[in-house]
């Protein structure tokens, strides 16, 4: 680069920004990019500015999706990006400013010692692991690209190669540094969470060395050959990342941190991001994880079902050899250690309930970033796949159910535990049809993360949810036994009771009580019973029943003829007593 071109892009950059930023210096430069470190002025702190001078179309599209896939990240090992702004003349982004040197620079004076290595594995796991929560393979990380702070911590910059860019990568631009890479994603393929495993072996293993491996992984000299004071733990856990078979290798991040974390000696790090494979990740590959992880305790037998919360698999226990459903949760909703303690704390109050409708929980675990507990095995489907294959049910099974339902939640309210995500997929139903409700004190275990008060469905739209809690208002057993009420009217219709493609339309219907009129729809529906329900999804929480024998008793009161006419009458009144 000429002194020319570097004045020249000072003053375009200079131009570009106004007069908010203050440019300080360039720092580096590339066929497709600039990157300079300025001042900002408004907020007072130093930013990293990347560039984007060339008119090439093709060249600015992938400049643009690369500041996109950084935007989706939140990680302190990952560059942030607070801005980017895109004009006829000039594309740039802004970022937070990483004072230090690469670590192509810092293994220049020689290997990196043994604890700095502790740190840099630390933070390149957590940052991967990160990135494939959010479906995002990093598939390349340069050591120019790695900065590493004065206290050692590392930060990506580059996610030029990501699989968020990869379409728009310009065909005459061939990734650099491709001993980074895993061999699949050398050629093209878009990789998987053991394609990073490979990548964040590569770069350990030159901090270890000071080497580069060989583009050939199978043809890498032990990394303790090369520095005989290496630990045996490190070299163990290099070798297996490198791998060239991605089945060889550990299959996600988290794995590799976990074994390394208990093999390699302790060290200050946060809880790896644990749960479901990312979204990236196939059945196929998610599933081997997960018997990796199961060992010799469990035998995956299948997928059963996955939902808002993670996956439900059937398994064999090989202790007690009986066949139970383990779920596995979700990465998203367990990152947070405080999360996992307190479901831990929830399932734990769950796991005491003891009552026919109610789901029994066995045990809680967790190995290899995955986390999971095991519960009674329910072979029937649940409410949502019965309805979506019959349609609307008979009165009578629908009371049935409702009343089973209530002497389940009058039961879990008495010992102080509220589901808060009373839907038609948490109602499972037994061969005889009867009902069991599951995921008890989920919902409160994983409060926070997530808008409208944790209630989801597998659209995604918490259609069976109460106002206050959509609202994210306190919540209490009459939250239940609203959204019990709306999953009857479910059962009853077909469909659900307060349509909406988002929340705020399904709220906007529920605060003004546009109900359904169910015995427009339903003759067999009386209008003492309509009243039930009415009075069961009112908007305001005080007009509700107080509790769910009160619900039960009106509702008894309502079907009384029914119930003598069917020889019910009885089997209802000793669940009713059961309330009391």
């Amino acid at each position: 680069m000429t002194v020319a071109e570097s004045v020249r892009w000072f003053e375009r950059a200079e131009r570009a920004l106004g007069s908010r930023y203050r440019l300080e210096r360039m720092v580096a430069a590339s066929e497709e990019r600039v990157l300079f470190v300025a001042y900002d002025t408004t907020i007072q702190r130093h930013v990293g500015v990347r560039m984007n001078f060339f008119s090439d179309a093709g060249l600015r599209a992938w400049f643009v999706k690369e500041a996109q896939a950084l935007g989706q990240l939140d990680h302190p090992a990952i560059r942030h990006v607070y801005d980017i702004v895109v004009t006829d003349e000039v594309a740039y982004r802004v970022g937070n400013w990483v004072e230090g040197e690469s670590l192509q620079e810092a293994v220049a004076r020689g290997p990196r010692l043994i604890p700095s290595v502790h740190t840099l594995a630390r933070d390149l796991l957590g940052a991967v692991e990160h990135a494939h929560t959010h479906g995002i393979i990093v598939r390349r990380l340069a050591p120019s690209a790695l900065v590493l702070s004065p206290a050692g911590r590392a930060v990506v910059t580059d996610l030029r190669f990501c699989s968020w860019t990869l379409p728009s990568i310009p065909a005459d631009h061939p990734p650099t540094a491709i001993a980074f890479m895993a061999p699949e994603t050398r050629v093209g393929a878009i990789g998987d969470p053991a394609s990073d495993v490979f990548a964040v072996g590569a770069v350990l293993y030159l901090a270890v060395t000071g080497q580069e491996p060989p583009l050939d992984p199978s043809q890498a000299r032990r990394p303790s050959e090369l520095r005989p004071t290496c630990p045996r733990a490190i070299d163990r856990i290099i070798r297996r990342a490198l791998q060239p078979h991605p089945e060889d290798r550990y299959l996600t991040a988290a794995e590799m941190l976990e074994d390394f974390a208990t093999d390699a000696g302790t060290f200050e790090t946060a809880a790896p991001h644990v749960g479901l494979a990312p979204a990236s990740e196939d059945t196929k590959r998610s599933e081997q994880r997960l018997r990796r992880a199961l060992g010799d305790d469990y035998e995956l037998l299948g997928l059963l079902g996955s939902g808002g919360f993670g996956r439900v698999y059937r398994v064999r226990d090989l202790h007690l050899e009986r066949e139970v459903a383990l779920k596995v949760l979700h990465p998203l909703l367990t990152k947070d250690p405080q999360v996992v303690e307190r479901f831990h704390r929830e399932a734990q109050l769950a796991a005491r309930l003891s009552h026919p409708n109610i789901v029994n929980i066995y045990d809680i675990a967790g190995r290899s970033g995955l986390i999971w507990y095991t519960m009674e095995l329910i072979d029937g489907p649940s409410l949502a796949q019965l309805v979506e294959r019959e349609g609307p049910l008979p009165l009578d099974r629908v009371l049935r159910l409702l009343r089973e339902a209530l002497s389940a939640l009058a039961h879990a309210h008495g010992s102080g535990l509220v589901h808060r995500d009373i839907k038609p997929e948490n109602m499972l139903l037994e061969q005889d049809g009867s009902l069991r409700i599951t995921d008890f004190g989920l919902a409160l275990a994983l409060r926070g993360l997530g808008k409208f008060g944790g209630a989801t469905s597998q659209s995604g739209t918490p259609q069976f949810a109460s106002p206050e809690q959509l609202l994210g208002e306190r919540v209490d057993q009459r939250s239940d036994l609203y959204s019990l009420a709306a999953v009857a009217c479910f059962a009853l219709l077909g469909r659900v009771p307060f349509p909406g493609l988002t929340p705020e339309q399904i709220l906007a219907r529920q605060t003004t009580n546009q109900l359904p009129i169910l015995s427009e729809e339903r003759p067999d529906v009386s209008e003492e019973l309509a009243r039930v329900f009415q009075r069961a999804l009112s908007a305001e929480v005080e007009l509700r029943f107080p509790s769910a024998a009160e619900f039960l008793q009106a509702l008894n009161r309502a079907t009384g003829a029914r119930l003598r006419r069917s020889g019910e009458w009885a089997r209802a009144a000793v669940r009713w007593l059961k309330l009391e």
